[in-house]
């Protein structure tokens, strides 16, 4: 069974195989890290950290969408 682009490790480790021991973040995970920093620095001050957080996964989401669009 192949990965959606969003399960795959950010930064796979050669010969790590199928067993996920020491895959660390999924694509997924590292682009929300980054993108939370973002609306963590950018986004106002009236929505609550959750909101914050449900916004960098979506963008996240989103990001992987459009980056795993055929042309």
């Amino acid at each position: 069974m192949t990965d959606s682009p969003g399960d795959q490790s950010a930064f796979p480790l050669p010969g790590s195989g199928e067993e996920g021991n020491g895959r660390g973040l999924t694509k997924r995970e590292y682009f929300a890290v980054h993108l939370f920093e973002g609306v963590i620095a950018k986004l106002s001050v009236n929505c609550t950290l959750q909101d914050k957080a449900n916004y960098a996964v979506e963008a996240a989401d989103a990001l992987l969408k459009a980056l795993s669009q055929k042309d």
